[in-house]
């Protein structure tokens, strides 16, 4: 996808759209809070009546295996680096593109790599109150700025409580397993159709943009959603669900 130099998003002024985001992304991945961060940058470039939806889809890229020693997060970030390029180097990298956006990493504070998969379950209870992008933000910043241990429950339960949760949902984290089927299923049907790293973005059912870029691919990405093609508005749009 070609990056624009500039916003191509145009005005809406007597029409409402509606646009589904679908977000694939994990939490302990850097570049899915970095990615996350500029598409809320990105949407604030958006004009006119418009309204859009974030569905959030969990992908796990490092679930621990039973019995096996536990692994740094610095070990992990080092198996997703291509060739030539160094931890602290990538580090390096993530703290200063985050800095414009307002996220502070503290790799420093990471220490062995935890589970996702509870993180992953309050998000998607979160669902039902209309509050699992607040909930999945807190997470990223309860665990790159705080380093916090996002795979207990206790923890993400006091995420969840600061990012707006309801006492009936933290009560439903905390004491069943409610999201569970909803997790593996997602997975499951990712991995259908191809994902293998995360963040990936579709916008509207029809724009994909895998891996990490920029604003400028996000708000290319929104208008192409937004304004399609008059020859491309009889294709089948993939969808996530």
């Amino acid at each position: 996808m070609n990056t624009p130099t500039r916003s191509t998003i145009r005005p809406l002024t007597d029409v409402r759209k509606t646009l589904d985001i679908d977000l694939v992304a994990d939490f302990t991945c850097p570049w899915s809070w970095l990615g996350m961060a500029q598409l809320t940058r990105a949407l604030g470039s958006l004009e006119g009546d418009i309204e859009t939806r974030l569905r959030w889809h969990p992908f796990r890229m490092a679930t621990p295996a039973a019995n096996a020693a536990p692994r740094t997060f610095h070990d992990y970030l080092a198996d997703r680096l291509p060739k030539g390029i160094s931890v602290p180097f990538a580090e390096k990298s993530l703290t200063e593109a985050g800095r414009e956006f307002g996220l502070d990493f503290h790799f420093e504070k990471l220490g062995p790599l935890p589970s996702t998969s509870e993180a992953h379950r309050l998000v998607q209870l979160a669902v039902e109150e209309g509050r699992h992008a607040n909930v999945a933000a807190a997470i990223f910043r309860a665990y790159f700025e705080r380093g916090a241990d996002i795979g207990d429950v206790a923890v993400l339960a006091d995420v969840g409580r600061e990012a707006g949760l309801t006492d009936k949902t933290l009560l439903s984290f905390r004491e069943t397993r409610e999201g569970d089927a909803v997790l593996a299923g997602s997975e499951e049907r990712l991995r259908g159709f191809g994902v293998r790293t995360v963040p990936n973005l579709l916008f509207g059912g029809r724009v994909l943009v895998p891996g990490t870029v920029n604003v400028a691919t996000y708000v290319h990405a929104l208008d192409q959603a937004l304004f399609p093609a008059e020859d491309a508005e009889d294709e089948q749009k993939p969808t996530l669900h």
